[in-house]
């Protein structure tokens, strides 16, 4: 009994795993997405403009996750609309 309990909560904590690794992956994909709809630019120019943005943040704070990045790319933008 304690051994087939130990394989469950063992196989939940990976599926849990994969599953993160899954969707953090997708984030990426997700939040760029986000930043060429919100940017008005033909796509090869707005992917220029997208390189030099996460360029200038990578100088400014290395180490972060690519997502990370994303993110403060878009809350600029929304910052710069208003």
């Amino acid at each position: 009994m304690d051994r087939e309990l130990i394989i469950l909560v063992v196989g939940a904590v990976l599926c849990l795993g994969v599953l993160y690794w899954m969707l953090a992956g997708n984030e990426v994909g997700h939040l760029r997405t986000q930043y060429f709809l919100r940017v008005r630019l033909p796509r090869d120019e707005a992917e220029k403009s997208l390189a030099r943005h996460l360029a200038g943040l990578q100088e400014r704070h290395p180490g972060k996750s690519e997502a990370w990045y994303l993110r403060q790319v878009l809350a600029d933008l929304r910052r710069d609309r208003r």
